[in-house]
């Protein structure tokens, strides 16, 4: 059927006496008979479009494609649908309701915003991949913001989105948890739903919230995970030198981590000394600082590394240096550490199961998607080890 614009809107659906008719609607309007205006999703175009009905009035002189120059369409009343982020302009005689603008359609199709702390982290790429996934696959369109490690970027992106009505929800892993607070807030107000990685007091917040779901990290356990699977190794091997490396005390979690790690190994090996630590955030970095470890301690065999960088650094290093350690334990689980894992170049993995947060976190956010005004779930993302 043709279909015609009307300040904007595409006309896709006409009723006049029983029949469906888009040139009746050009005509009513510049007669001003009485209307009844509402703005739908059209599944077909996945465009909003103006579904007018015409109450009464004869319709004469139909016009073909658009409304005569002149015709009076006032912005008399706003009408919009359950979560549609346009203002629908209700024409002069045009009945319908009031509600405010709360973003992009709920219905699949819709467009979720994925807010990265960087595209350049293998193991937040993995979830982001992950979420496409399960998301994709009930209907709905993931877009990725990459904020490059920067608070302001992140919430200045995602505030944008959300002001636009371009989209329908969000999946946030935050550079700076305590600086979305004002952002969070904004997303309730707009009744946009959105998945947090982290805890309701990361933001400042207390117990499960409406339309948020928070996704915790225990990185205590994670640490200690990471800290026993490497005491497992090194006793089995009769190891005496272990070399610890971790990221930068800035990422999320990592003074727990660092702590957890360290307080586990010591109790789990107490006969293997850490002889040598090192700090780095990718992979060239970690390369160099093992390799200048291993010239001051040959004899480390054990390589506890908190990150996929950190761990693939090292193999590369003992690798470059012709030396086989007898364990490599790694916490992250992005593609490159695991295919390295594979190969049998790491001993273990220690990852965050982000298929199973991917779900679970994922169909609340659906369920969020048709009712923002309920409290979203509070989870905690599980911890698999991969040997």
């Amino acid at each position: 059927m043709p279909r015609i614009l009307i300040n904007g809107f595409l006309v896709d659906r006409i009723v006049h006496g029983g029949s469906d008719s888009p040139r009746g609607i050009a005509a009513a309007l510049w007669h001003k008979t009485a209307l009844h205006c509402t703005v739908q999703p059209s599944r077909a175009s996945r465009r909003n479009v103006l579904s007018v009905t015409i109450l009464d009035g004869t319709v004469r002189n139909p016009l073909r494609s658009q409304v005569p120059k002149g015709a009076s369409m006032k912005k008399s009343q706003y009408t919009a649908v359950a979560g549609l982020g346009v203002a629908a302009l209700a024409l002069a005689g045009c009945t319908g309701t009031t509600t405010p603008s709360t973003g992009a359609t709920s219905k699949a199709g819709a467009t979720i915003a994925f807010s990265t702390v960087s595209t350049q982290i293998p193991l937040i790429t993995s979830l982001s991949d992950k979420v496409s996934d399960y998301l994709g696959g009930s209907g709905y369109k993931v877009t990725v913001q990459d904020s490059a490690f920067d608070p302001v970027k992140q919430g200045q992106q995602l505030e944008q989105a959300a002001n636009s009505g371009s989209i329908a929800g969000a999946w946030i892993f935050p550079v700076a948890a305590e600086s979305l607070t004002s952002t969070l807030k904004m997303f309730q107000s707009k009744k946009i739903p959105v998945v947090v990685d982290g805890g309701p007091s990361d933001f400042g917040l207390q117990g499960a919230q409406p339309g948020i779901v928070f996704v915790a990290s225990d990185f205590k356990k994670y640490g200690q995970t990471i800290g026993d699977e490497a005491a497992k190794c090194a006793v089995k091997a009769g190891a005496t030198q272990a070399l610890s490396l971790r990221a930068s005390e800035t990422a999320a979690g990592s003074v727990a981590v660092r702590d957890s790690i360290g307080a586990a190994f010591s109790a789990g090996a107490p006969d293997t000394q850490v002889v040598g630590t090192a700090v780095a955030s990718d992979l060239a970095s970690a390369q160099t600082k093992v390799s200048q470890l291993l010239i001051a301690h040959p004899d480390a065999s054990v390589v506890i590394a908190a990150t996929d960088e950190t761990a693939l650094g090292a193999v590369n290093a003992y690798a470059a240096a012709g030396k086989t350690p007898a364990c490599i334990i790694a916490g992250g689980g992005g593609p490159d550490l695991m295919a390295a894992k594979q190969a049998g170049k790491v001993t273990a993995v220690v990852a965050w199961d982000y298929g199973a947060e991917a779900e679970k976190a994922g169909a609340d956010l659906i369920r969020l998607l048709s009712d923002p005004t309920s409290d979203g779930g509070v989870f905690t993302t599980p911890i698999n080890v991969t040997k």
